[in-house]
């Protein structure tokens, strides 16, 4: 898959390595220089580690997806970038 860099030397592109406690889950955001998730602690508005208690669900299904390419051409082209064939598919 293609990977939309929005910059360079961002803090996120070189994580540590992170040891996982017993009882904890470490998740990632699907906007690699722009989420909020394990890579960034709370202190810094990220969710830090997650303890296991606090999953409530699971994914099943793809609600909607867009390619982010389509960012740079005229609005009226944007229609083009929604992935029909992912929306409303389930999660293996």
């Amino acid at each position: 898959h293609l990977i939309f860099k929005m910059r360079d030397n961002v803090t996120l592109d070189n994580s540590p390595e992170v040891t996982v406690p017993a009882g904890h889950l470490f998740v990632l955001g699907d906007n690699r220089d722009n989420s909020a998730d394990s890579r960034v602690p709370l202190r810094s508005g990220g969710v830090g580690l997650l303890p296991i208690d606090n999953l409530i669900g699971r994914a099943d299904a793809v609600l909607g997806s867009w390619d982010l390419g389509i960012r740079g051409q005229p609005v009226y082209t944007w229609l083009s970038g929604f992935r029909l064939g992912r929306f409303f598919t389930a999660v293996h």
